[in-house]
């Protein structure tokens, strides 16, 4: 008997499910609250706009991290415990550049996203034949962070040249608001659909495990 305990002890565990389910539940909602809060960057000024993404970014990562932490065993807890430190990292720059405003912190976001996108990729491909759910959030996921990124790289040369006529304007900060929320909003609804589908799997086995020893 004890050898059998031992043995179950060191079998590894699901693919995609973390410590509980709750935690995953909630860091998703959370990142879903950040991605309501970005559409409000247009609203700010100055060095607030870029201190509230840091904000955002600590938040959001630091939820991942722990997250992460408590399932780094799995591959859900690798891809939210690498992608918590990029966004720690990123959040940090963001607050302690002292820059006004986000254009000269674009480039970070940037190298962010496409990080954030290799990351959510690779581990999504080593898991495709897994859940079929989890794995297609965990690949749109990555498919959206690294579009994303492109997006801003290919955009860079005529934002420059628009800050340097113009300065930023109202329209520059929302549309890099909007670029943060859908980031955030895939990210926090694929956590929430991966928590609710890990308690369904919870529940099933609990049953299961009912119906067997009657």
């Amino acid at each position: 008997m004890p050898a059998i305990a031992s043995e179950a002890d060191q079998t590894p565990p699901p693919l995609f499910e973390a410590s509980s389910w709750g935690w995953t539940l909630a860091c998703g909602a959370l990142k879903l609250g950040i991605a309501a809060l970005a559409l409000g960057l247009p609203f700010l000024a100055g060095h607030a706009v870029a201190d509230s993404v840091g904000w955002m970014l600590l938040a959001g990562g630091a939820a991942e991290f722990a997250l992460g932490w408590g399932a780094h065993r799995t591959l859900l807890g690798k891809v939210t415990l690498g992608s918590g430190v990029l966004t720690i990292l990123a959040g940090m720059l963001f607050i302690g550049s002292g820059w006004k405003g986000l254009f000269p912190l674009t480039s970070v976001t940037m190298i962010w996203l496409l990080l954030r996108g290799l990351i959510s990729l690779d581990v999504g491909m080593q898991a495709r034949s897994a859940y079929a759910a989890d794995w297609f959030w965990l690949v749109l996921r990555g498919l959206t962070d690294f579009g994303l990124g492109m997006t801003l790289l290919l955009g860079l040369p005529m934002a420059a040249i628009a800050v340097l006529l113009f300065n930023e304007t109202r329209e520059m900060v929302s549309s890099f608001g909007v670029l943060l929320a859908i980031s955030f909003a895939v990210a926090g609804l694929g956590l929430v659909v991966m928590g609710l589908t890990q308690r369904g799997r919870e529940a099933f086995g609990r049953a299961a495990a009912l119906g067997a020893a009657a």
